[in-house]
Parts: structure tokens; sequence; C-alpha cells
């Protein structure tokens, strides 16, 4: 009787164990990096402020950082200014792509970063992801 009541908890906590690694893994299958440019092409990626010129070196840099999974996806958020040109968001978007030669998604979405009160480092702290609109 006790060994068959030692058998069944095992067998739940084994279970529970590889739920809780699943759903874990689950969330570990995709890398954000997020770019910010302001109104006046300002460039941040993450937290460091960087030039156009810069830019594939800077993500390459922060992709490096990174203990990548076999098979993780790797998405590209760009912040951009509203008023901005989609061309330039687009050159920076080409330049993010020359760092790395997996398939990366791209999310855009347009700020209006002088309400939002959006500048700095700490520019991914003042935006409600959820508010967003790609």
């Amino acid at each position: 009787m006790m060994r068959a009541k030692l058998t069944v908890l095992l067998c739940v906590l084994g279970f529970s164990m590889g739920v809780s690694a699943q759903s874990s893994t689950e969330n570990n299958k995709v890398f954000y990096l997020n770019v910010f440019i302001n109104a006046n092409k300002t460039i941040y990626v993450e937290e460091e402020k960087t030039s156009f010129q810069n830019v594939q070196n800077q993500v390459a840099e922060m992709l490096r950082k990174q203990p990548f999974k076999v098979d993780q996806q790797i998405i590209f958020r760009i912040f951009g200014d509203k008023d901005l040109d989609m061309g330039y968001i687009i050159d920076v978007n080409a330049e993010m792509r020359k760092a790395i030669q997996e398939n990366i998604k791209t999310e855009r979405y347009l700020l209006e970063t002088k309400k939002l009160n959006v500048d700095g480092q700490n520019w991914f702290q003042k935006i409600d992801l959820k508010a967003l609109k790609q």
C-alpha cells in the first residue's frame, strides 16, 4: 500500500516537473532584440546609443552575448518615431540583418515619441508594448 502511494507520488512529481520544464522552454523559443530610432534619427540598440554605420556591429555584439538554443526564433523589434521616413527604418533593418544570416523576423512599431516622452537610454521602460500597434 505504501509502495503504491510512493509510486503515484513520484509519477505526479515527475509529470509536473516535465510540464514546468516544457513551459519554460516555450518561453525561451523567442529572443527579442529591440531598437529605437527617435525623430532625430538617433539609434539605440537595446540601451546602447549607436550610429547608423555601427548598427550591424552593435547587433552582432548583442547577439554574441546571448546563449541561443537550437531553433530559437530571433525577432528584431524596431520602434521608430512616426515622423521618420519609412525608408530610413527599412535601411536600419537591413543593417541589422547583415549581422546574422539566420531567418529573422522583424516587427515595426511607430511611436509618437514626443507625446510619449520617449528618448534616451531608458526608452524601452517607457513603452507599453500591449498598447502598440504594428
